[in-house]
């Protein structure tokens, strides 16, 4: 993942974090890397059409090649350990590092709460929709 780089959260769309705002999982619990579409009130008839991408990836993955280069890696752990959670973007794509190798709905749920945080929205505003 040598093309990535830390993101701020206002670099993402404004009605983020503004109203209500749900993140779908497209993934199974249990994967170290979970895509996801963020989705809310756009002003638009259809939600999906303006939906983000904002995948949540465990930072520890090292088989068979490493999830993130290790500096990054590092930022994700000081960030969680920070009460934060660390943005990526990779090729126009968002994505949150969180510690660990693989992703519970705990984990999941905790890194989103952190995510709303970030964008100055308080968690009740966020849903998260998971696929078991």
């Amino acid at each position: 993942m040598t093309d990535a780089r830390v993101a701020d959260p206002f670099d993402l769309p404004d009605w983020i974090g503004a109203g209500d705002t749900t993140w779908t999982a497209l993934g199974s619990v249990g994967d170290p890397r979970i895509a996801g579409l963020l989705t809310g009130e756009t002003g638009s008839d259809d939600p999906w059409q303006d939906a983000v991408s904002l995948t949540v990836l465990a930072a520890d993955v090292a088989y068979p090649t490493a999830a993130l280069r290790e500096d990054v890696r590092r930022q994700a752990h000081q960030a969680w350990v920070h009460g934060e959670v660390l943005l990526i973007c990779q090729n126009g794509r968002y994505l949150l590092a969180v510690p660990g190798t693989t992703l519970d709905a705990g984990l999941l749920c905790e890194a989103i709460r952190r995510f709303a945080r970030s964008l100055g929205s308080g968690p009740e505003h966020m849903t998260v929709a998971l696929r078991l």
